[in-house]
């Protein structure tokens, strides 16, 4: 027995110093400042660094000059995790932290598909190399403090999953391994974040809870056990109002307790007792917020800043964050923008349903979920169920407090899980479990874990450095020769020296839909003025159908740091409007704009892509199907209004079928003709004006082209025929019809007196 406490104890003392060693890899692979909200965090505990107080928080200075707010709203949250991280770096200057901290206020925030501007800072790598000093010396301090926080949180998993099955070290060291080994535990645990320390008083919490129910149920607790919990309920309601969700949970079980000793003593006593410790230690700070927001909790101004979403999220919504929330329980690095491999996500994810699948069968098949339910109709039994269903309930409870906060704000993320990480992570391991004989589960327990830790100890190297590898300067000769152009100036700051686009086609309605291209810039005369490049798409009518706005050279070199003739290469990954009108061709510009006077420097005309014709079509008035040559089928007609009169304006709608691409551009006549030959009128025309020319349209593909025309003041009451067909405007030839039947299409109009 001896032997097999010495191998666990080993096995754990290896896991934890295998975490220690991949989250000081995280920390020193993440640039200074970068860290899932770092850049918010860190300030924060630097104004208690050097002003000895807590910042207040005050919504227009936050919102209007958010140089002097560099915490934004997260200058509203409990303190102890600052206060720790501020004494801890007190003997250091860090006076040059608004220098590091410039912020790249375009970076692509919660947008991991698109390419470079993951940046959130500004960073100039002679100002972050070691030897570190300054405010760089105590980020990195402070990171390192975080991942020993988050060593704890490890072990306290270890401890909470021997509460739970005492008799399974190999569940508890395997549910151990999937907390240390947790790509976005070990991302969250290596920066500056409040988010490590709730973590590590969630685990706490937890051990304390399921001792509270262990032995609560077994015999009356004294007192000082409950004076305990208060104490770590006190100090996690000090680091994070995640602590409200605890405080939630622990009524429950202290009714619990009641209920199988039929004494309300456990539940009138303790719940009194820990909340009123806990409100002695942590009282104060909700009477501060109290005093100067009018909010115990003070998220009245943090939600003014922070802003809300707009709306109640759709179902659609829902789903699609679901992937955000299942990718940042596992690892979403950055500021919510930095991907692991899509297969790390498929593997998680297997990974997961495997776990929640294996657990219900778990539940069903020990007969946990039966000793339960006796328990619960049966108080005094002797039956004594584990306590799965602890950790089970609090899962429970946070899901549905993200859910609550997602409501309000963009916010659904599953590491707001972790402050019950451990247990998750244990009920996540029962199951897995379960799909293997429990004379392997020690073997089952080791391959997870050695899986997820190659996985962990592989992100910083393929995923998070390369994301922020600084932009190599280029000489001009660097540029492709396929790929160079005549210079063309942008102001006096910088040329267009090149680019590479290739054709390309987008899918309307396709949230994946971008238009590629890559720019190269020359710095011309740097004037010290820091400009924003864009990229846009214009379609239907020069309307803009897409944008990107950031600073050029991914977003990581402002202009003001450019050095004469210096070329950056510059990607642009092109997202497409949904309310971009489809068909249409996409004219690609860029260029530079000062963001002070929103004047734009110069713009330089890339190419076209295509916006291809909607998957779904109206429905045609007045069917025809009549065949032309070069592969165009006019499949029919709506005219409105259905009655006209003289000098009143009609619309023809041509619906097009493309049987095969059309060799060359052609237009769209439409002539008005009475009894003679002449034209009373017409609405010659490119199809669509101009904006879907056909020698853009493709085989399979249908067209709705609308002409307007306006008719003569003077023309009288009676029937008319419309002439519809299309001409090459070189030639001049018209394009014949199938049939033998010439080249137009008659159209009957009836014309009503006015």
């Amino acid at each position: 027995m001896k032997a097999a406490k010495v191998s666990n104890r080993t096995v754990l003392t290896l896991i934890v110093a295998l975490y220690l060693i991949v989250g000081v890899t995280y920390s020193l692979a993440t640039p200074v400042l970068e860290a899932s909200d770092e850049f918010k965090h860190y300030p924060y505990v630097q104004y208690v660094q050097t002003h000895r107080a807590l910042p207040v928080l005050d919504p227009t200075t936050c919102l209007e000059t958010p140089s002097e707010c560099p915490w934004l709203q997260d200058g509203g949250q409990p303190p102890t995790y600052y206060v720790l991280l501020a004494a801890a770096t007190s003997w250091i200057d860090t006076s040059d932290l608004p220098d590091l901290r410039r912020v790249n206020w375009h970076a692509f925030i919660g947008d991991p598909g698109q390419i470079c501007n993951k940046n959130l800072i500004i960073h100039r790598p002679e100002q972050e190399r070691f030897p570190w000093d300054g405010a760089v010396l105590a980020v990195h301090l402070s990171r390192l403090i975080t991942v020993v926080i988050g060593a704890g949180s490890v072990v306290l998993t270890y401890l909470a999953v021997r509460e739970i099955s005492p008799d399974r070290p190999a569940l508890a060291l395997g549910a151990t391994a999937l907390t240390a080994f947790n790509p976005m535990f070990i991302f969250v645990n290596a920066s500056v974040n409040n988010d490590a320390m709730t973590t590590f008083f969630g685990c706490l919490n937890l051990v304390m809870f399921l001792h509270l129910v262990r032995d609560g149920v077994n015999a009356p607790l004294p007192v000082w056990r409950y004076v305990l919990v208060g104490v770590t309920m006190g100090f996690f309601l000090l680091t994070k109002l995640s602590a409200l969700t605890a405080l939630m949970l622990l009524p429950l079980l202290l009714a619990w307790i009641s209920y199988r000793r039929r004494s309300w003593r456990p539940l009138a006593v303790g719940f009194t007792v820990i909340v009123a410790v806990a409100m002695l230690m942590s009282g104060w700070w909700f009477a501060r917020n109290w005093r100067l927001y009018g909010d115990l909790t003070g998220l009245n101004v943090f939600i003014e800043i922070q802003g809300t979403r707009g709306g109640f999220p759709s179902l659609q919504d829902w789903i699609e964050e679901f992937v955000t929330f299942r990718w940042t329980y596992w690892g979403l690095f950055g500021g919510v923008n930095v991907m692991a491999p899509l297969w790390v996500y498929r593997f998680f994810d297997a990974l997961s349903l495997v776990g929640l699948i294996g657990f219900g069968i778990w539940v069903v098949r020990s007969g946990e979920l039966g000793r339960l339910l006796e328990s619960i109709r049966r108080p005094g039994s002797p039956s004594r169920p584990s306590l799965w269903w602890v950790p089970l309930i609090w899962a429970g409870i946070l899901f549905v407090s993200v859910l609550r906060w997602t409501w309000i704000f963009y916010s659904f993320q599953g590491r707001f899980m972790f402050p019950n990480i451990g247990g998750i992570s244990a009920l996540l391991m029962l199951g897995l479990h379960q799909w293997v004989p429990a004379k392997h589960h020690v073997k089952a327990s080791g391959g997870i874990g050695l899986i997820l830790f190659l996985i962990a100890a592989m992100l910083p190297f393929t995923s998070i450095l390369p994301a922020y590898a600084q932009p190599d300067d280029l000489d001009l000769s660097d540029v492709p020769e396929t790929a160079r152009v005549e210079p063309v100036p942008i102001g006096r700051v910088a040329r267009v020296v090149g680019w590479e686009f290739q054709e390309q086609t987008v899918e309307p309605g396709n949230a994946d839909a971008y238009v590629n291209l890559v720019v190269y810039w020359q710095a011309a005369a740097p004037d010290e003025g820091d400009y924003v490049s864009f990229a846009h798409l214009l379609g239907r009518d020069h309307e803009l159908a897409g944008e990107i706005n950031r600073r050029p050279a991914c977003g990581m070199v402002p202009t003001d740091l450019w050095q004469p003739d210096q070329v950056w290469r510059d990607p642009y990954r092109i997202p497409v409007a949904e309310r971009a009108q489809a068909p249409s061709r996409l004219r690609v510009e860029v260029g530079l704009y000062d963001p002070k006077t929103e004047q734009t420097l110069g713009t330089v005309q890339i190419g076209e892509a295509k916006l291809a014709p909607p998957d779904s079509t109206p429905d045609i008035d007045q069917p025809l199907k009549v065949e032309l040559a070069d592969g165009i089928t006019l499949q029919g007609y709506d005219l409105a209004p259905a009655e006209v009169s003289a000098s009143e304006s009609l619309t023809l709608t041509l619906h097009w079928q493309v049987r095969a691409a059309p060799s060359r551009d052609y237009q769209v006549f439409v002539h008005l003709l009475g009894d003679d030959p002449e034209p009373l009128a017409q609405g010659d025309g490119p199809p669509l004006t101009g904006d879907y020319p056909t020698s853009l349209w493709a085989a399979g593909e249908r067209i709705s082209d609308a002409h307007p025309m306006a008719l003569p003041a003077d023309l009288p009451a009676g029937n008319y025929r419309l002439l519809v067909g299309l001409y090459d405007l070189k030639t001049m030839e018209r394009v014949p019809r199938l049939d033998g039947r010439g080249t137009s299409i008659e159209i009957p109009l009836t014309v009503t007196g006015g």
